[in-house]
């Protein structure tokens, strides 16, 4: 999995020395790792480097199909909240046991983060959407829990978003932007995460408290399927 992360993170293709000097595995072992990810379809070889293969493309069309079925039941409510707020918006879901994976997102055009997130990784602990997974999703806090990720002052933060329903992330993940984060259910369970994010000025602790409350009461039938 290590392999397969390093050559999509390099965009696709690597030269084995480079993919020998990011992991730090001796030569003939990755060599031998390498050939059997060729034989499998999981990567090809095109001359002197490693690209991702197409076998790979099967092994995710589930997942793109989850993906597009997220963002067709939560659309409406990323663009309301979008129309709502005038600040960039986000839909994630949780990926794996320790991150989440930005699915979707309604960029204000003179945000700091101009770039569009979608398909980029965060760690649960680091941000308002990573929080409110934790905060409702006993699986998730659980395996942090053991894994000794969660110190005291994060138990007590989670279980504040459980009482409020919403998590808040002043200046935490980023030096002058605030976050607002609500869950997103669906038949009852927790699916997604839709966001806000802003300069401090523009959304003051103040302001995404009353915004989440009046995006319970004006979204609910959005956010809640």
């Amino acid at each position: 999995m290590a392999v397969l992360e390093v050559i999509a993170g390099a965009g696709g293709e690597l030269r084995l020395v480079d993919l020998v000097n990011a992991l730090g595995l001796h030569k003939s072992t990755l060599h031998g790792l390498l050939n059997t990810l060729c034989a499998l379809g999981y990567i090809s070889r095109r001359g002197s480097r490693y690209a991702i293969g197409l076998r790979l493309r099967d092994i995710a069309q589930p997942f793109n199909d989850a993906d597009d079925r997220l963002k067709e039941a939560f659309g409406p409510a990323l663009g309301a909240l979008a129309d709502m707020t005038g600040e960039s918006c986000y839909l994630a879901a949780p990926c794996g046991t320790r991150h989440y994976l930005y699915i979707d997102a309604v960029l204000r055009e003179s945000s700091a983060t101009s770039s569009s997130p979608r398909g980029r990784r965060e760690a649960l602990t680091t941000s308002a959407i990573g929080k409110v997974f934790l905060a409702l999703d006993g699986d998730l806090s659980r395996s942090l829990r053991k894994a000794g990720l969660l110190d005291s002052a994060l138990q007590q933060e989670l279980q504040t978003i459980t009482e409020k329903g919403y998590a808040l992330d002043l200046e935490h993940a980023e030096k002058g932007l605030n976050c607002l984060a609500l869950p997103l259910r669906k038949q009852g369970r927790l699916v997604a995460s839709l966001a806000v994010s802003g300069p401090v000025e523009r959304l003051p602790q103040d302001k995404l408290v009353t915004l989440a409350g009046r995006v319970m009461r004006e979204l609910y039938d959005m956010v809640k399927l």
